[in-house]
């Protein structure tokens, strides 16, 4: 963003452009403010800076070790502290106001904009003792999501397998969570699934699928047709031989 220097610039800039005499016509004087946001690592990074012409002069940035504005041109250094730190004041009253639009900024975007994942768990057999359920979650945004483990209500911290989050290559984000578990115990897990596009936590656990079963109706049903069948065929058989019979 391009905004206007404090009158007390203008007037330091008037200064050295009258004590420097081989210095003619207009000039330029610019300041440029960039604040970036960075969910879950801190406040939003503030970086200011001045120039004149094509030249910098001045610089803040909010993650120097002591924040502060500084000169960038020897001209400016002959400033005294006092200047300095009133440059200082004014240019964090100004990251503040950064700050605050971003968080409101966020916040709509968040309210309107938050996708929620779709969740599920498959089943992986690896051995006759041992199975690996995976907790998927496909689909979200933003990135920041939580996937997590239980075994009868506990959260597993060891023995499990997490990726990184992965772009899905449509805007939105996929992730999966993996345990290594007894085979006929599956049931004692549980994946719980946190993420600000849900209105609450979700919990999940594989669900295994009823195998296909005829009913017995169907099979009586089946018996008796079969039956009745065999009956006509053998019906039609030895009418074809009486047939015959009286022919001969």
């Amino acid at each position: 963003m391009r905004g206007k220097g404090p009158p007390t610039f203008l007037l330091l800039l008037s200064g050295a452009l009258t004590l420097t005499e081989n210095w003619a016509g207009s000039h330029s004087l610019r300041y440029f403010y960039t604040a970036v946001s960075r969910p879950g690592r801190g406040e939003p990074r503030f970086i200011a800076v001045g120039y004149v012409d094509d030249t910098q002069f001045v610089r803040f940035d909010s993650d120097a070790a002591t924040p502060r504005m500084e000169p960038r041109a020897p001209w400016v250094e002959q400033a005294g502290p006092e200047y300095w730190e009133e440059q200082t004041r004014g240019i964090k009253d100004t990251a503040q106001s950064f700050r605050v639009g971003l968080n409101n900024l966020h916040s709509y975007y968040n309210q309107s904009e938050a996708e929620p994942p779709k969740t599920y768990v498959t089943h992986h057999p690896i051995s006759d003792r041992e199975v690996t359920l995976r907790c998927w979650a496909l689909g979200f945004y933003p990135a920041e999501i939580t996937l997590t483990w239980q075994r009868d209500g506990e959260d597993l911290t060891q023995d499990k397998e997490l990726v990184e989050t992965r772009p899905a290559g449509d805007g939105t984000f996929q992730k999966w969570a993996a345990v290594v578990v007894p085979s006929g115990e599956e049931q004692r897990y549980t994946c719980h699934v946190q993420h600000e596009g849900l209105p609450e936590p979700v919990t999940l656990r594989w669900e295994r699928l009823p195998q296909p079963t005829i009913p017995i109706v169907g099979i009586v049903a089946g018996l008796v047709l079969f039956v009745v069948t065999g009956a006509v065929m053998a019906g039609a058989v030895i009418w074809r031989k009486k047939c015959s019979g009286r022919k001969a």
